[in-house]
């Protein structure tokens, strides 16, 4: 009962500091509550976090210097992020291009460069998503909402400056604009989710609802981008000539995969033709996707992590 109340009070102490001082103090708090416990000192352990509770906050009792240099850090990973993500998948382009030329000649290129570039942009973005991971601990941002948005801000800058760097005229960022912003706002919410998730210690359930939330968050894109864009069904037939070519809904929930692929799992739907005119509209954006989530997710379910618990072995006695 004594070391609940002293953890009640310890806690209501750290809540009364700066959020960046969170939690340093509360490690260093609660290795001196538990070696007052291992000690049996009891009333000496609620005075000291009684005293805690009590006090003003004073001077930082931790360098501040640090903090800055954490927050330097965390500003630089966020900001380099994303143009390191739009690099890995211009080296997939390339490399993609250059690994099945030389396997498989030009004719084939065609046909298999899009499931090599699919490969070559996972590979690379998850290894990018493995360093920052390991760094996203000591961020310097604290509760989920912030960090996701502390991601997403500066990669819908980066989306939105490529876009405009790649597109000639208003229509094609027209075209573009409503899946890149369904993109972004449904990828935002999936982080906050997760980080919400990973600060509460569900590491798994954070992972799954990141990666089946990211999927869902980019196929929405896709569908909507060709929805509003390639009609339906195929087209009126005058003179013994179709009007138009369409894209088939039924087999919307497959468009994203499709892209990455470009097959139709052994399915009718969606047909080679379909599978070229999505591709044709959507380029490079679903491998943006690709490339850019897991760094995302990584860095916010990394952030959120909860701290290892501080282990401090207890004192031996010395022989008399």
């Amino acid at each position: 009962m004594s070391r609940r109340l002293a953890e009640f009070l310890l806690r209501s102490a750290v809540r009364r500091w700066p959020a960046e001082l969170h939690d340093e103090l509360s490690r260093e708090w609660r290795a001196e509550l538990h070696v007052l416990a291992e000690r049996g000192q009891r009333w000496r352990m609620l005075r000291f976090a009684a005293s805690l509770a009590a006090s003003r906050p004073g001077t930082p009792v931790v360098d501040r210097t640090r903090f800055d240099s954490r927050a330097r850090r965390t500003a630089a990973t966020l900001l380099l992020a994303p143009p390191a993500c739009l690099a890995i998948l211009m080296i997939a382009v390339v490399g993609s291009a250059a690994l099945v030329g030389s396997l498989f000649g030009v004719v084939d290129a065609n046909l298999s460069q899009v499931p090599v570039l699919s490969a070559l942009t996972a590979g690379l973005a998850v290894l990018l998503a493995r360093r920052v991971g390991r760094t996203a601990a000591r961020a310097a941002l604290r509760g989920p909402l912030r960090r996701a948005l502390g991601v997403m801000l500066p990669l819908g800058l980066t989306v939105v400056a490529v876009e405009y760097a790649v597109n000639s005229t208003t229509d094609d960022l027209v075209r573009a604009g409503p899946g890149l912003v369904v993109w972004l706002a449904g990828l935002a919410l999936v982080l906050w989710g997760a980080g919400a998730l990973a600060g509460r210690g569900r590491l798994r359930a954070a992972w799954w609802l990141g990666v089946l939330g990211a999927l869902a968050v980019a196929d929405a894109a896709v569908v909507l981008s060709v929805v509003n864009h390639i009609p339906g069904g195929l087209g009126p037939v005058v003179d013994g000539v179709t009007q138009y070519d369409g894209v088939d809904r039924v087999s919307a929930p497959l468009w994203l995969f499709t892209c990455w692929t470009d097959w139709s799992f052994g399915l009718p739907r969606p047909t080679q033709w379909e599978i070229f005119q999505i591709g044709d509209l959507v380029e490079l954006q679903p491998f943006f996707y690709l490339a850019c989530t897991p760094y995302a997710l990584a860095y916010v379910i990394g952030a959120a992590r909860p701290a290892d618990p501080v282990v401090v072995p207890a004192p031996v006695s010395s022989p008399a």
